[in-house]
Order: C-alpha cells, then sequence, then structure tokens
C-alpha cells in the first residue's frame, strides 16, 4: 500500500497547471514531461471536462459533484461531456464523485447512468485507477447499489461518508497506479 506522503508527492510530480484563462484558451495540459521521461512514460495530456458539475482542478483527479435533483437533459448533458472527454483523454486518472447533495434520482436517470457506465466499461477498465464514491446516508448507498448491479465497475471503487477520505483513497489509488 502507499503512503498518503508517497501518493500527494506522486500525484503532485504528474499536477497540471491551471488553464490560461487570460487567453481564453483551454483543453488539453500536458503532464510534466520531464517526469514521464524519467519514469519511462510516454508524455501524456490531461484533458478537462467541460460540464458544471464536474471540477478540473485536481487533474488528473476529477471532482465530479451531483446537484440535489437534476432533470434527464441536465444529466444527459453530463454524460455527453464525460464520453466526449472519454474519446480524447489516453492516461489514467481518478474519480471522487460526490453524491452528498442528492435527494432525488428517479429510475429513467438511474438506468441513464448505469447505460453510461456501460457503454465507458472498455475505457474505465484500463485508464480508471479508482472511484472514491462519497455516499453519507443509507438511501444512496442503495442507489450506488443498484447502478453497479446493473453496471458492475471494472476499476477500484470505495464508498465513503465524507469527501477528505475520499480524495485520499483517490490520490492513492492514482499513486499506485502511475507509481
Amino acid at each position: 500500500m502507499v503512503s498518503l506522503l508517497e501518493a500527494e508527492r506522486t500525484v503532485k510530480r504528474y499536477r497540471v497547471p491551471a488553464c490560461d484563462t487570460t487567453l481564453g484558451r483551454s483543453g488539453p495540459k500536458p503532464y510534466i514531461a520531464e517526469m514521464d521521461r524519467a519514469r519511462a512514460h510516454p508524455p501524456a495530456e490531461c484533458i478537462e471536462i467541460d460540464h458544471p458539475w464536474i471540477s478540473n482542478d485536481l487533474m488528473p483527479i476529477y471532482l465530479w459533484t451531483f446537484p440535489s435533483e437534476t432533470t434527464d437533459e441536465e444529466l444527459s448533458a453530463c454524460v455527453r461531456a464525460r464520453e466526449d472527454w472519454a474519446s480524447r483523454a489516453r492516461y489514467h486518472f481518478a474519480w471522487v464523485i460526490d453524491l452528498s447533495n442528492v435527494t432525488k434520482a428517479p429510475p429513467t436517470q438511474r438506468k441513464a447512468f448505469a447505460e453510461h457506465l456501460k457503454r465507458l466499461e472498455e475505457f474505465s477498465g484500463r485508464w480508471n485507477a479508482g472511484s472514491a464514491l462519497v455516499v453519507p446516508s443509507p438511501w444512496l448507498r442503495g442507489l450506488v447499489t443498484a447502478v453497479f448491479w446493473l453496471s458492475p465497475p471494472r476499476y477500484p471503487h470505495k464508498i465513503f461518508a465524507e469527501l477528505l477520505p475520499a480524495k485520499r483513497w483517490a490520490r492513492e489509488q492514482l499513486a499506485a497506479k502511475i507509481a
């Protein structure tokens, strides 16, 4: 098992600079090339996901915060943004998925999300170092179990009650994957 300190050091080596908003540019950001060469990894790029629910601040760890309620159309837009990203991303990453705010998730949305996970199954199995899910309540844990029953993940995943331990675990998973 990788210590938290070592995980943070490894992830910091691969930390991507913030978007250059002064020039209005966004998009692929290179890893630190020297670290890639020193570790015998080919240079890779981190790609931002353009959706308000997803934070790119910790790339290649992505923080996905769900709202309390959403429409089918809003969920569909988020799913499309992730699938667009997945069509271009070819590097190891981790997710912290915060479901703390969710108060409602109709069956149509659970099914749509399970289908989304199934479409990304091969991609995620190869590149996802781990998904940490923040699921503080029993009914939400039941919801996650139902979605994973429809589309079982092929990558490491773990459920947490709080955000900070979830972030630590995601860092450790990513550090272990790229070490």
